[in-house]
């Protein structure tokens, strides 16, 4: 990570740890170690603190999970699509042992103490949900019930990975797959 630009191993950094702790998780000297940047430094890229980076990481989460979606359901269907991203779910969630989650669901949950990273997490979600209602409407779906599926399903996997993580389990994650093929495949 030394390689990295300051400003990246501090984004990156903030995001493995809200993946790992959530926002309220981990303080900034935790940061400092993890990213190998100096606090001043931190400052520097971002005057308001740790608000300040938590929104910026949340955006970052949220284009890379709108980018990882949009490359899953590229010449798929959306039942295809969202099975891709449901798999990569459930290899992340065993590769690292249930211990990282959902950037977006973190920062979704600080809104108390982080509001600007709770809103951004919001539009992200929108931004997912918006993603999957227009590939149902490209396989022929209504656009209500495209747009109520979105919706239901960005929930239904974030609640997924969330259960997963506490059973340490793919289980909730299967069940996923098996409703989304039963409903729409």
């Amino acid at each position: 990570m030394a390689t990295l630009p300051v400003r990246d191993r501090l984004l990156l950094s903030a995001t493995q740890l809200l993946r790992s702790k959530g926002a309220d998780g981990f303080g900034m000297s935790e940061l400092m170690e993890h990213s190998g940047v100096a606090r001043r430094s931190m400052y520097q890229h971002f005057p308001r603190g740790k608000a300040q980076l938590l929104e910026q990481a949340t955006d970052e989460a949220g284009r890379h999970a709108s980018s990882r979606l949009a490359a899953a359901l590229y010449g798929r269907t959306a039942v295809e699509g969202l099975i891709v991203i449901v798999d990569e779910w459930k290899q992340i969630l065993v590769r690292h042992d249930y211990r990282l989650g959902c950037p977006l669901v973190a920062a979704s949950t600080s809104a108390a103490e982080y509001p600007g990273a709770a809103e951004r997490a919001a539009t992200a979600f929108q931004t997912l949900a918006g993603q999957i209602a227009a590939s149902f409407e490209a396989d022929g779906l209504a656009a209500d019930a495209a747009r109520r599926a979105g919706d239901m399903l960005v929930a239904a996997l974030e609640g997924a990975i969330i259960t997963s993580r506490a059973t340490r389990s793919t289980a909730p994650l299967d069940a996923l797959s098996a409703h989304i093929r039963e409903t729409w495949g």
